[in-house]
């Protein structure tokens, strides 16, 4: 079973000085010997004595012993912070649709379908959520609502005509698009898509698409699209479904049982 993850890598600089001392350089006296007539040359007393008063210096201490050798030590790089990994979801199955239709601003009896399919496999089952027309109302799914600077397309498992007067229960597969998406083709991930597989309370007269749980959300995979003027659309994605279990925290829906 193949798995999908990202990962973030931080980089971090460093910076580093150094210094160094002077030895103090000593002073020299004038000449103190003086030349008796017979040439007999005397030691200044006051100088002999100034000399057998200077103190040796100490051996054990040395020029050479008072520098420590040591390599300079270099500076060491800081610790890098511990990459942060998205957990690693599995691979449950793939999905690819289609959509080419009407984007709907509110959801009303008067709200219309477009044309389009989605076949998936989920848990290794095969399932197609085709077109779903009511006679004397017109095709209701899939169907493309306006939702808060994004386009939910939405294709249900079943709807009748006893299904338009309350609320029912339905699976849905649904996947969300920016509505400035531009024309062409990319990665649903870069573009903020997302596709989704679960349960659905629908309310057509009371105008409610409430999402109860899912199965599986997912935002890898391709897409592309050919048209969108801002009051309809025409697209198709395909990609890989994503067992939600090792993100289920950050979920806004809870995983279906």
């Amino acid at each position: 079973m193949r798995k999908v993850s990202l990962i973030l890598v931080l980089f971090i600089a460093f910076l580093f000085a150094g210094c160094g001392d002077e030895d103090p350089k000593p002073t020299a006296n004038g000449d103190e010997n003086e030349v008796s007539d017979d040439n007999t040359v005397f030691e200044d007393v006051d100088a002999q004595n100034d000399e057998e008063n200077v103190e040796e210096p100490d051996e054990t201490e040395t020029d050479e012993e008072a520098v420590v050798d040591e390599e300079p030590t270099e500076p060491t790089e800081p610790t890098e912070p511990t990459e942060p990994t998205n957990p690693e979801f599995d691979v449950i199955g793939t999905f690819n649709l289609s959509y080419s239709g009407k984007i709907n601003t509110t959801v009303d009896l008067q709200s219309r379908g477009g044309n389009g399919t989605v076949e998936f496999t989920y848990n290794e089952m095969p399932n197609t959520f085709n077109e779903i027309t009511i006679p004397m109302v017109g095709t209701l799914f899939p169907l493309a609502m306006l939702n808060s600077g994004n386009i939910i397309i939405v294709w249900l498992d079943s709807f009748g005509a006893g299904d338009i007067s309350g609320a029912s229960q339905k699976q849905v597969f649904g996947i969300s698009v920016p509505q400035n998406i531009e024309i062409g083709s990319g990665n649903m991930a870069n573009v903020n898509m997302y596709a989704f597989y679960g349960d659905m309370t629908v309310n057509i007269t009371g105008g409610q698409f409430e999402i109860n749980c899912v199965r599986t959300v997912t935002n890898v995979g391709n897409y592309e699209v050919t048209a969108n003027d801002g009051g309809s659309m025409t697209m198709a994605a395909s990609g890989d479904l994503l067992d939600p279990a090792a993100g289920a925290a950050y979920l806004p829906y809870p995983a279906c049982q």
